[in-house]
């Protein structure tokens, strides 16, 4: 028990809730709708992509919940659901969505991104670039303007970054060609 996870929690709730509809069910004359099928079913797709590939089984499961709590599938033997309007909410699959929800917030994280992390990704990004070409202009200290003139070609091979670093050090050293009208 050591290596539990929590991530796991939901999953083993829509199991529990799953086992407890089938032993019931098995026991008494109650019958197995076709919600609950496609309930086990999906359930246990996302068992095996919980295993196998994490990343789709949080996809899945969480997708799995919604449609759940939707009350187009359903993980458990007794139906309950709070109507609103024409929609149909089950609360036990809303409460385990949740659940799911809460334990997993990347998933929050890349379906909805704070604007302020992307401000601050957008500077990461400009930091990064500012840097390779800090290295490339180190690179090109010594270059002959020739050699700086071939860089900035676009027909040549390249990166973006080394062109801005050679155009950088042909402008500091007043290399740079002399504008045409």
């Amino acid at each position: 028990m050591k290596n539990f996870k929590k991530d796991f929690i939901p999953l083993l709730i829509a199991l529990i809730l799953i086992g407890t509809s089938i032993g019931i069910t098995t026991l008494t004359n109650y019958k197995i709708g076709y919600k609950l099928y496609l309930g086990i079913i999906l359930l246990a797709v996302s068992i095996i992509l919980y295993f196998k590939n994490k990343k789709l089984y949080q996809y899945i499961f969480g997708l799995t919940l919604l449609i759940a709590s939707t009350n187009l599938i359903d993980f458990f033997y007794i139906n309950v659901v709070l109507y609103l309007g024409p929609i149909g909410i089950n609360p036990i699959n809303l409460i385990l969505l949740i659940i799911f929800l809460t334990l997993n917030k990347n998933i929050i994280d890349q379906l909805f991104p704070e604007p302020k992390k992307a401000e601050s990704n957008e500077a990461d990004q400009q930091q990064k670039l500012e840097i390779k070409i800090n290295r490339f202009e180190q690179k090109f200290a010594n270059k002959t303007e020739t050699e700086l003139k071939q860089i900035t070609d676009l027909n040549n091979a390249y990166v973006e970054e080394a062109r801005i670093a050679a155009k950088r050090i042909l402008t500091r050293n007043e290399y740079a060609p002399q504008q045409r009208l």
